[in-house]
């Protein structure tokens, strides 16, 4: 006999056992401590109470981890990690969950619901499309070695200054920005955990041109942005070896990157870094 409910009485340590064992099979298998799934958790905006388990005799068996914040002005919940126990797949319960889940954020005010999952993934594809999910975006994703970037030169001819700086001024990120970041690429899951980032400002004459951000245990940079007027002359590219000397990790990420932009395309290719299998964004308007 399978119980849904609300996991807001449920130690966070069994959630990690769950979420070990669940993604232990997977395509991408995660091999998260404890200390890393709830740094994870805590950056995304985990909200316990309205994140939701599958209960087999009150084991933890299945779960739905969710983020809650307003999202480009809609109250929206994000799916920041759902799984069943290898023992349980198989058998139907995500649905029977997911049906749960999404029943309740209504109740409680969601107004949608968005989630990533990896391309290849074609059996969580095909469920989240029987739900009501839609394909909203293409996302690929960068996985590559610290030390590609040693072997970088840069073409800029510009007189450049690249400085770390404490001063996140969106309104000029933004302007240097052409996409929108997705939901752990964002000012508010950046500013959740900041201490653990390291932000750099590229500059000509004082005038800011573009930003880079890395969170340096990880080497995860969730921004990368050059100003329209000075792309394509090597900017990015010294920005982002920069960047890549203040990660404390062996590789660098870059995830969540839309795949039909083609600024990052151009770098990464003539970087010689091919992106991996990617990820689809899909969004469940209540």
């Amino acid at each position: 006999m399978i119980e849904h409910r609300s996991l807001k009485n449920t130690d966070v340590k069994e959630i990690h056992i769950a979420f070990t064992d669940a993604f232990s099979n997977y395509e991408v298998p995660f091999n998260l401590t404890y200390q890393e799934l709830t740094y994870l958790l805590e950056r995304r905006g985990f909200n316990q109470e309205m994140s939701y388990g599958s209960f087999c005799k009150d084991k933890l068996v299945g779960f739905v981890l969710n983020s809650i914040e307003e999202w480009k002005g809609i109250p929206t919940a994000y799916d920041t990690g759902t799984g069943i126990i290898k023992e349980f797949q198989g058998k139907g319960i995500a649905k029977d969950l997911f049906a749960f889940c999404i029943k309740d954020l209504k109740k409680k005010g969601m107004q949608q619901y968005l989630l990533e999952v990896i391309k290849t993934n074609t059996k969580a594809i095909q469920l989240y499309k029987d739900l009501g999910f839609q394909i909203c975006k293409d996302y690929d994703y960068y996985v590559f070695a610290q030390s590609k970037l040693n072997y970088i030169t840069s073409k800029n001819s510009f007189d450049i200054n690249i400085e770390e700086t404490s001063m996140m001024r969106r309104n000029e990120i933004e302007q240097c920005a052409s996409i929108d970041p997705s939901w752990q690429n964002s000012f508010t899951s950046i500013h959740r955990k900041i201490k653990n980032f390291t932000v750099l400002k590229a500059s000509i004459q004082g005038e800011s041109i573009g930003y880079g951000i890395i969170e340096k245990h990880t080497g995860d940079i969730p921004l990368l942005a050059i100003h329209p007027d000075f792309r394509n002359r090597g900017i990015g590219t010294s920005l982002l070896k920069h960047l890549g000397s203040f990660s404390q990790s062996e590789q660098i990420k870059m995830i969540n990157i839309q795949s039909d932009y083609k600024p990052f395309k151009e770098l990464f290719r003539s970087l010689q870094i091919s992106p991996g299998k990617g990820q689809y964004e899909m969004i469940l308007k209540f």
